[in-house]
């Protein structure tokens, strides 16, 4: 979800230092650049050649190889969020949750699979991790309601204790989304609230599978979460579309600078 993130605009009167092989060799792998004055406040500022030497090493690396697959990854992701959240907040009856498998495996899993592995293609690895290690989370959602449904597990488990099983994979999760929440502050705002929404939702979702407390809190987060990340996704398709900035979405390296400004 990183790969165009870090394809930002600067000034047409902005001079870069840079000789003609270095740049044609940049150009060549589509490597994206971020100059230190870019503002998110300039909405019509054009695409550009620019520095990243205040980037982590791994943003400098990124390559244009296999598109922008973080498009097709949060899309992905939203849609099967949105709708585990509108079954646990009540809006829909609880008894349509088997119709969340097709979209799980199909969408949410089998696509986000493949996004994240163009996205190792990219060498963008903070995608590749995270829509992979997703696309699994829905996969094996999906396959819990199929199995459930078709009562593959018998008279083995209870419905008590097939939430518990799902409670199980969700601390998994828990723990893993929690560094890449962490990670996510060298991204964007929309990023980094995106990954905090679903800490959140997480956590409630763990918290209702074992009866603490209701499923409504975590449906809401989910929900919230969802429109966030469809937020994001849109904020590449419209820079990639339109040539400019579209939507407010600021790196959050830009967000600490200007709250620094501020004191």
């Amino acid at each position: 979800m990183a790969d165009a993130f870090v394809k930002h605009k600067i000034h047409n009167n902005m001079s870069i230092e840079c000789d003609d092989n270095e740049m044609n060799k940049e150009k060549e792998l589509g490597l994206y650049n971020l100059d230190n004055s870019h503002t998110w406040l300039n909405m019509n500022a054009p695409v550009s050649h620019g520095n990243m030497s205040n980037f982590p090493p791994a943003m400098r690396q990124i390559r244009n190889i296999a598109g922008k697959p973080a498009i097709l990854a949060l899309s992905a992701f939203s849609c099967g969020a949105c709708f585990l959240g509108v079954v646990n907040v009540g809006l829909i009856s609880a008894d349509l949750l088997p119709t969340v498998a097709p979209p799980a495996f199909f969408y949410s899993g089998f696509c986000m699979i493949m996004a994240g592995a163009l996205a190792f293609l990219n060498n963008d690895n903070f995608t590749g991790v995270t829509s992979s290690s997703y696309g699994a989370f829905y996969l094996s959602f999906g396959a819990y309601m199929v199995f459930n449904f078709e009562k593959f597990f018998g008279a083995v488990l209870t419905s008590a204790e097939l939430q518990q099983g799902i409670g199980i994979m969700l601390f998994g999760f828990i723990i893993f989304n929690t560094y890449c929440y962490i990670a996510s502050f060298m991204l964007t705002l929309g990023l980094m609230l995106q990954f905090l929404f679903i800490e959140i939702s997480l956590i409630l979702s763990m918290a209702s599978m074992y009866g603490k407390i209701s499923p409504v809190p975590g449906g809401v987060f989910s929900i919230l979460l969802a429109a966030t990340g469809w937020y994001n996704a849109a904020t590449i398709l419209f820079e990639d579309m339109f040539g400019r900035h579209v939507l407010f979405n600021p790196l959050m390296i830009e967000v600490f600078a200007w709250i620094r400004r501020r004191r």
